[in-house]
């Protein structure tokens, strides 16, 4: 008698989580939440690399507070650390009434990019014929995973690189574009202004390192290198 009671307690009980869980599924999205939701994916939308290829972003309804309240102006923002790449979290908030939440999300960025074509040492100067281009999610593949030819050509590999994994700038020995001394051209860009002077490299650096440059007039500024002997700086 008392397995049969246990049995059909249990019984119950899996019924009740069964049916809790299809109620949560079969929640509507009530216009508050839809306009989270909207928030979020736009935000993303806005916030991803261009021209990697095709944004998807996945957004679970249960991502989104059942009790969300409603709000004429959202205003969505990461929180530090996060980007639109691969697993995130978006921050929303309302100031009136004023509240905050955040969001999980998925970035999907489905482009091509490259992979070895057979195993590579370290000391190996990449050409053509050590990589073959696939497609897929470019975020599953890591952070800077290159996704053209121009990126990896002439390049040396400063780690072995199994057959068939994604090659990333991480695993390129890093290339000096402005040595220390060097005389650089300094470009102010904003605003849709550009302003170029002349100057010196304080300090030496890779592409899209900050290095400092003491101009002709003696001020010294930091900015970003770039190839050629160009150091850009944004107001």
């Amino acid at each position: 008698m008392k397995t049969e009671t246990r049995f059909l307690l249990t019984s119950l009980l899996g019924a009740a989580l069964i049916f809790a869980s299809a109620a949560r599924a079969s929640e509507p999205m009530t216009p508050a939440r839809a306009a989270i939701r909207d928030s979020v994916v736009d935000f993303l939308q806005r916030a991803a690399t261009p021209g990697l290829g095709e944004v998807k972003i996945e957004l679970a309804d249960t991502a989104i507070p059942r009790n969300a309240k409603s709000c004429n102006t959202l205003r969505a923002f990461f929180p530090s650390g996060q980007r639109a790449w691969g697993r995130t979290t978006v921050g929303v908030s309302c100031s009136a009434p004023a509240w905050t939440l955040y969001v999980a999300a998925h970035v999907r960025i489905e482009g091509d990019y490259l992979v070895a074509s057979r195993p590579l040492a370290a000391g190996t100067v990449l050409g053509t014929s050590d990589w073959e281009v696939r497609h897929g999610d470019l975020a599953a593949q890591g952070a800077g995973v290159l996704t053209a030819a121009t990126q990896a050509t002439g390049r040396t590999l400063r780690q072995p690189v199994a057959s068939g994994s994604a090659l990333l700038s991480s695993q390129l020995l890093t290339v000096q574009v402005v040595e220390r001394g060097q005389r650089v051209q300094v470009i102010a860009q904003g605003g849709g202004f550009e302003v170029a002077n002349q100057g010196v490299a304080l300090t030496p650096g890779a592409e899209g390192q900050l290095v400092q440059v003491r101009l002709d007039s003696g001020k010294v500024l930091q900015g970003i290198a770039k190839p050629g002997g160009r150091v850009e700086i944004t107001p």
